[in-house]
Parts: structure tokens; C-alpha cells; sequence
């Protein structure tokens, strides 16, 4: 029998259905999430709360006429679901397959490739005013978390929307939850507005009773101070009401029936507002609404009987790595606290609230409060780390700057997610991290190459007078050391780097986590019978000038190695140094992140797509090595600046 998704390709498809219809729809959806998200993995709890939302917004709106914006993105697996992804659904997150946040690249149902916090508001304001200007009869919604809307843009932009003279609609997706649990004062705003009544059923019994007393309707019309002092003691939502947005709900996010006349409702409505509603995280399933932390992104998994299990795969990740490490050196320096911001289970923060409650801290959504927060405990005689993840950290470049760094406070950035992060794709791969930070006086950048380097790298740090990162990637730590148990140490030649394995035809310097794919390339080569040195870097600020004046002095290829853009990252602080010291930058190749967005996929293709996977690293080392034997001129000293250098 034909699943009625299949017949979906469109929204048209969507408006010709039958309420009862719409109800078949909406656990088939639920059903095909689970079943791919089981397979590939990707986002779950989250998906399964916005069906029925998703749904009537398809049957009321005129999509793609009318726009759509998504904050976050990470629950628009329904709405691909009805746009014409489900015949390719199954290839979700995987390799030129459907992405799994909003992909314009896909088709013209999404406006923005998106995955960070807070943003839609903003844009769906600036959509607003260019119809307008542009005359178009357009609808605007943006639909929005209630984690999201903590976020210091989202404030922004509803402050500015407030001003809007004409219809946009921000739907707030209120389930209780982040990732984990929620956070903050509004948090606790929002389950005020949970218990109480619907605020446009409280105006309408305040009405009811002022018009069956004496003199009712005179008091109801007295002034705008009444009404306020009436809605801000007995009605909800007033703070959206005061911004200026018309504010409507709780409402119940898995009423279709409500949903839908509510959206025809305020779809004619021509001032800005908010449908606040009241969606279960996980719904459908009972395991996902009774553990939706696990299942907010869990990894493939299968259901046996009354169980789920999750595949863990085997090795050690390094945010495992760094939360036992974190709660030790805790355990050892009462001084040291530990800040996240929304992603404790993400960045392995959370191990330490058990062990230390009253010294673990969740800001919510806010990185650029976490970072300033994490300056006035430092400018207090605290030592915060800030685990975050290297996408979201720049979300916070500001306070970086003026609250840590121009204060020369030696605040700890512990950056998780550092380089390509696989299947989560463009907008959580944290390629940029080095070329902000390098920019920062005073900062010290660090990237450790297993585990027991990081261990020692992070107790090296919470000693320094400076502000620092260290940064490591999603992926496995090496399953033992790659070299000698040398110290963390800064001299006057730089952050002291470390040998991994000698070589005479070329040599890798490889920043933090890629040691390991330089040794496997080094391998590679060895079996050729090429004799491939590998350097461990471990600084790329200060960076380890003597180390490096040795490898230039060889003669040899130097073939820079990093999980970053080759765009400022550690293979640029290398040709910097040789520019410095007159050394023939000729001689260096970086390897690394290419100027260009890369695409979803398991983190091993894409490694193997930009050519830094072992196999790829050996065939550059192979063609530096062989272009070499080529003769050149030599480059006179006083021509080093204008040299120039190969990219990869």
C-alpha cells in the first residue's frame, strides 16, 4: 500500500489533504524520521516535537511565496520531508545526500543555510522591510526555540520587530529543552507562561467581566496605564507585548486542528506578533520524550523490543578526554571553574557537575556572555574554562577581544569541534578558530596530539598569565601516545614543540590532532622507501621559531599540516616566521581546509576529499619531494617576502 509521504512532493500536495489525512501525514513523518535517523543518525527529539507545527504552517502559508525562516534549523527534517526530499531522505547527512539543516542549495522552500542560534528573527525583519520597500505581498514567519530566543540577537531582533507596521509572525517552538536542559531566568519566564491561561483568553474574561459591572466598558477604555497594569498583573506574555509584537498562546504545538486556525488567524494579521506553543520534545516515541537529551542528536542506533541501543562505536574521544582531564585538574586547583554555553553534554562540561555543582556553569545559549562572564571570574581570582565548540566561539570574537584579551586576562578556551566536523556539515565545521585568535596580542594557541598531551596541555594552561586555546577535534584520540612524554614549556624561541620521528627527505609540522595522520602518512612514504620526518607542533602561537629555523636550514620540503583554513591558520604562522628570519618559504607546502565551504559527509571523506587523510598528506609529501629534484634558482635572501608558496 502506497504511504501517503509518497505522494508528497510539493505544498501543494499538503493543502489538498483532509484534517484525518493530515493526522496519517504526520506519523508517517514521525515514522520515516526515526527510521532514517536510526540508520545515519542526525537529529531526533527535536524533529519529532515540530511535526504537527510544520505541517500547519504548509497547509496556511504560501511557501515559497511566503517566507520561512528557520533559527537553528535542526528540526526541518518534516518540513524537507513535504518540500520534495522524501524520495532522497534516505541519504540524510550522508555524502551529496539531503543535508540536515536548511540547505537553499536544495530547492527554493529554504532561504538560508543556517545552524546557529538566534538569527531568524533578525532576517525574517530584514525580509520584512525589503518587501515592503519592494512592494511585495508577502508573509513572513520565523519560527523559533525556546533556547534560541535567549540569545542576545534574538532579543535584538525582536526588539526591532516590535517597530514593524505590518504582518511577521515568530513562532516560539517552546519544549522545555536546548540540548539539555534549559537555562536562565527565561527559562523560567516561559514555564510561568506554561501553567497559566492563554493570554488571549484572559483578555477576552477580563472584557467579559468589566462588561457586567457598572461602569465596565468607561473603565475598560480609561487608558493605556489600565490595560497595561491589568496585562502585566494577570496575563502572560507581556514582555512581548511590551516590545511591541502582539503575543498569543500557550498553545497547545500538537493540535493541528487549533494550529491551523490559529495560523489562518494571525496569517491576516497586520502587525508583528508571537504564537507561543507548547510542543513535547521527542513526541511520538516514549523513549525520546523520556530521554531527549540522548536523543536530541544521538549516533545510528537500533530498536530491540523495548530498547533502544545506540551505536557507541570503540575508541576514546577527545571530549571524553577532556572531561575526565577536567574534572581531575579541578579536583587539584580549587580555583579552576568550568563554563559552557548550552553544549554541556557536547563538550563533556557536564562531568564536572556532579563532582563540583556549585563550580560548573551553564550559560544557555550565550556564548558572548559565557566569555565575558569567564573575564570577571578571571578579573576575580578565578580560572574559568570555557569549553565550546570552535563554530560557536566566534559567535563571541567580540568579548574575546575587549573583555579577555585586551585585558591580558588568562582565560582558557577549551575548543571542541576544531576543523571538519562530518555529517553536521557547513555550519558547524570550525575552520576558523587560529585565523581570529592569531590576530588577539597575547594569545597563545595550543593544540595537543593524544591524550595524555591534552591531559598535560590543559594543566599547562590553567598556569598561564595569558589568554589561551587549546583545540581538538570531533573525532577518536590515537589509541596510545604518538611520541616522547616531552613538557609544555614556552621559552624565549617560542611554545617548544616536540619530534615525533626523524626524516631526511622531507618533514611534516602538524598541528595538534593531524600528528597522527602524519605519522600514518610518514608510514606510507617509509614503505616506499622515502624517509619522512613528522614534527608535532603543539604551539601555533608563539610558535617554535627554533624548530622551525632547523627544518628550513635542512633544505628539505616542509610540508605544514593542519585541520584549519589554510587561510591564517598554522601553515600561514610558519611562511610568517621564514619571512621574518629571511628563510627560503619556498620550500613549504600547506596542507589543510581550502578556501571553500565543505559540504556534509563522515569526517574521514572529508579529510580524503581536501587531501589531508593519510593517503592524500603522502601525495603531496611525494610531489614536494619530487618537485624539489627539479633545479630551481635559488631565492636570494632579500627576495623572501616575495615568494611565493604552495597551497593544497
Amino acid at each position: 500500500m502506497t504511504k501517503l509521504l509518497e505522494t508528497i512532493q510539493s505544498q501543494a500536495d499538503v493543502k489538498r489533504l483532509s484534517l484525518e489525512q493530515l493526522h496519517v501525514l504526520a506519523q508517517e513523518i514521525r515514522e520515516t524520521i526515526m527510521t532514517t535517523v536510526g540508520a545515519n543518525g542526525g537529529h531526533l527529539a527535536p524533529n519529532l516535537g515540530t511535526v504537527e507545527i510544520i505541517l500547519a504552517l504548509h497547509y496556511v502559508f504560501d511557501l515559497p511565496k511566503d517566507r520561512l525562516l528557520w533559527d537553528v534549523g535542526h528540526q526541518c527534517y518534516p518540513h524537507k520531508l513535504v518540500t520534495g526530499r522524501y524520495k532522497n531522505f534516505a541519504s540524510l547527512r550522508k555524502a551529496g545526500g539531503v543535508c540536515g539543516f536548511p540547505d537553499p542549495s536544495e530547492g527554493p522552500y529554504d532561504l538560508f543555510a543556517v545552524g546557529h542560534a538566534g538569527t531568524a528573527i533578525s532576517t525574517a525583519v530584514g525580509m520584512a522591510r525589503a518587501d515592503t520597500l519592494l512592494n511585495r505581498d508577502t508573509r513572513i514567519v520565523a519560527l523559533i526555540g525556546d533556547a534560541s530566543i535567549v540569545n542576545g540577537l534574538a532579543f535584538e531582533g525582536l526588539n526591532n520587530a516590535g517597530t514593524l507596521k505590518r504582518q511577521m509572525l515568530v513562532i516560539l517552538n517552546d519544549n522545555s529543552m536546548s540540548i539539555s536542559e534549559p537555562q536562565g531566568a527565561f527559562a523560567g519566564y516561559l514555564e510561568h507562561l506554561r501553567v497559566t491561561h492563554t493570554y488571549d483568553e484572559v483578555k477576552k474574561r477580563v472584557q467579559e467581566l468589566l462588561d457586567h459591572i457598572p461602569y465596565g466598558q468607561r473603565i475598560s477604555d480609561v487608558g493605556a496605564h489600565i490595560k497595561q497594569g491589568i496585562k502585566n498583573t494577570i496575563a502572560p506574555g507581556h514582555i512581548f507585548e511590551d516590545l511591541g509584537l502582539k503575543y498569543f498562546g500557550p498553545a497547545d504545538g500538537h493540535d493541528l486542528p487549533h494550529l491551523i486556525e490559529k495560523l489562518n488567524e494571525l496569517k491576516h494579521l497586520n502587525a508583528p506578533a508571537v504564537l507561543h506553543i507548547k510542543t513535547i520534545k521527542g513526541k511520538g516515541y516514549e523513549w525520546a520524550c523520556e530521554d531527549p537529551t540522548t536523543f536530541h542528536s544521538p549516533k545510528p542506533f537500533r530498536v530491540e523490543g523495548c530498547r533502544v541501543v545506540i551505536n557507541q562505536g570503540s575508541g576514546r574521544s577527545w571530549t571524553s578526554a577532556f572531561a575526565d582531564a577536567m574534572v581531575n585538574l579541578a579536583k587539584t586547583n580549587d580555583k579552576v571553574v568550568g563554563i559552557t554555553a548550552a553544549m554541556p553534554d557536547g563538550t563533556g562540561m557536564i562531568k564536572l557537575k556532579p563532582a563540583f555543582p556549585n563550580r560548573y556553569f551553564d550559560t544557555g545559549i550565550c556564548e558572548s556572555h559565557a566569555t565575558a562572564m569567564a573575564a570577571g571570574m578571571t578579573k576575580a581570582g578565578l580560572r574559568p574554562v570555557v569549553a565550546i565548540y570552535s563554530t560557536f566561539l566566534q559567535r563571541a570574537f567580540d568579548q574575546i577581544f575587549q573583555e579577555v584579551c585586551l585585558q591580558g586576562l588568562p582565560v582558557t578556551f577549551c575548543v571542541d569541534r576544531a576543523g571538519l566536523v562530518g555529517d553536521d556539515g557547513a555550519v558547524h565545521h570550525g575552520f576558523c578558530d587560529l585565523a581570529f585568535l592569531k590576530s588577539q596580542p597575547g594569545m597563545v594557541l595550543m593544540a595537543p596530539s593524544d591524550e595524555r598531551d591534552l591531559v598535560a596541555c590543559l594543566n599547562f594552561a590553567t598556569t598561564l598569565d595569558h589568554p589561551n586555546e587549546i583545540r581538538y577535534p570531533r573525532d577518536n584520540c590515537p589509541p596510545q601516545p604518538l611520541g616522547p612524554d616531552v613538557p609544555w614549556v614556552i621559552t624565549r624561541e617560542g611554545g617548544k614543540s616536540r619530534t615525533l620521528k626523524g626524516g631526511e627527505d622531507a618533514t611534516i609540522i602538524a598541528y595538534g590532532s593531524m600528528a597522527w595522520q602524519a605519522m600514518q602518512a610518514a608510514q606510507l612514504l617509509e614503505n616506499e622507501g622515502l624517509s619522512v620526518g613528522v614534527i608535532d607542533a603543539r604551539f601555533c602561537k608563539p610558535i617554535d621559531s627554533e624548530m622551525l629555523e632547523a627544518a628550513f636550514a635542512a633544505g628539505k620540503p616542509i610540508i605544514t599540516l593542519e585541520d584549519h583554513s589554510i587561510i591564517n591558520g598554522f601553515g600561514t604562522a610558519v611562511i610568517e616566521l621564514a619571512q621574518q628570519r629571511r628563510l627560503d618559504a619556498r620550500l613549504v607546502t600547506r596542507l589543510g581546509i581550502p578556501d571553500r565551504f565543505i559540504r556534509h559527509s563522515n569526517r574521514s571523506e572529508q579529510l580524503k576529499e581536501i587531501g589531508i587523510d593519510p593517503t592524500g598528506i603522502a601525495a603531496s609529501v611525494r610531489a614536494a619531494i619530487a618537485e624539489q629534484a627539479i633545479p630551481h634558482e635559488p631565492a636570494p635572501a632579500t627576495q623572501a617576502s616575495r615568494v611565493s608558496v604552495r597551497l593544497r
